[in-house]
């Protein structure tokens, strides 16, 4: 696996989920070692369908637990969650191929005839989601705070951004914590009205990140974005400006705050931020937009490299999908108000944003 890691998964978009389910399953095989399990020398021949069940088991009982500094910068435990089948069942993925790498690389003359379980087989069909007077709940709670966040909505700020970003691209929330504005990530075509998804320099997976169009929301709000468009703001006074001075600063997830609008909100437990771009899917179906474009927008059917370099200047590219997007926008507007405008915009004029 080690192998596998230096000389293919640490080059690959996906770099840092393929460490951590390589991580998961490193972590078991330690536990395995430790309780007499293994043999020594643990080979490929000796994997198989048990071993995968054990694994399964050990995993699912394990929480994902995140990481945190205390006053003193030490780090510390802070929540957990439940590990789901469907992310366990990646790392024995992750396993056939890093055993097929190293058959590949004649490191080993054998691959075990492993057997992973289909998303369909770990994943229970769930239908569950949100509609527009929903997503408005969502909007408005970043604007108010409750709970941990009672009195302290601006830290709701990067919730708020992420969820214009998903509500504007429909994208999934490793590409919307990912959109920049940076030029040198070559994403936001301003004069073009388009968004790339993926940025310069960074391989497509199977997740595909297409081109999206820019409705008038998003631009807004990637107009008053420095450089990451999911971000924190901090405010400051410069005495001798005599101005207030916002930086924003990238942020890494917005699960906390989720989980917090989740609860609030009575959204169902098991619901992450993905939920947003299965609702507007979902929203923009049924107000009857073009299919074959929904499916482009979501990057289930990616264009040709060809088509795609030039398709994506068409006025009329993926224009159901602004077109839907805008009427939902509307719609929102009407019912969550100042949610949905960015920020800055609303505050005093004498207001400098500086990158952070």
């Amino acid at each position: 696996m080690t192998d596998y890691w230096v000389e293919h998964g640490s080059a690959q978009a996906s770099a840092d989920a393929i460490r951590a389910r390589l991580k998961l399953m490193t972590r078991f095989m330690d536990r395995e070692a430790e309780a007499g399990r293994l043999v020594d020398p643990f080979l490929p021949e000796h994997l198989d369908d048990r071993f995968l069940e054990r694994f399964r088991s050990w995993a699912i009982a394990d929480p994902i637990v995140a990481r945190k500094k205390d006053d003193s910068g030490n780090w510390i435990d802070g929540t957990s969650r439940p590990r789901s089948a469907s992310t366990v069942e990646e790392s024995v993925i992750q396993l056939k191929a890093a055993l097929s790498h190293a058959f590949n690389a004649r490191r080993t003359r054998y691959v075990p005839p492993l057997k992973h379980k289909t998303r369909d087989q770990v994943t229970a069909q769930r239908s569950y989601r949100l509609s527009v007077d929903g997503i408005a709940e969502l909007l408005d709670f970043t604007m108010r705070g409750s709970g941990n966040y009672g009195g302290h909505a601006d830290r709701l700020i990067p919730l708020r951004r992420y969820l214009i970003g998903a509500v504007c691209t429909l994208a999934r929330p490793d590409a919307i914590l990912d959109i920049s504005v940076e030029p040198r990530r070559e994403q936001w075509m301003k004069d073009e009205r388009r968004l790339a998804l993926n940025p310069a320099g960074r391989l497509q997976t199977k997740k595909v990140r297409p081109i999206v169009p820019v409705v008038d929301l998003l631009h807004a709000w990637l107009t008053e974005t420095t450089e990451w468009l999911v971000c924190k703001e901090r405010k400051s006074f410069d005495p001798n400006q005599r101005i207030d001075v916002v930086e924003q600063l990238r942020v890494a997830s917005v699960r906390s705050a989720w989980d917090t609008a989740r609860e609030a909100l009575g959204i169902p437990d098991g619901w992450g931020p993905k939920l947003i771009r299965h609702s507007m899917a979902t929203i923009l179906a049924a107000r009857r937009v073009d299919l074959v474009e929904l499916e482009i927008a979501l990057g289930h059917r990616p264009l040709s490299k060809t088509t795609g370099r030039y398709a994506i200047f068409d006025p009329d590219y993926l224009a159901s999908i602004r077109a839907g997007i805008e009427d939902v926008v509307a719609d929102l507007t009407r019912k969550a108000g100042p949610a949905i405008h960015p920020k800055l915009t609303q505050a005093h004029g004498n207001v400098t944003v500086l990158r952070a």
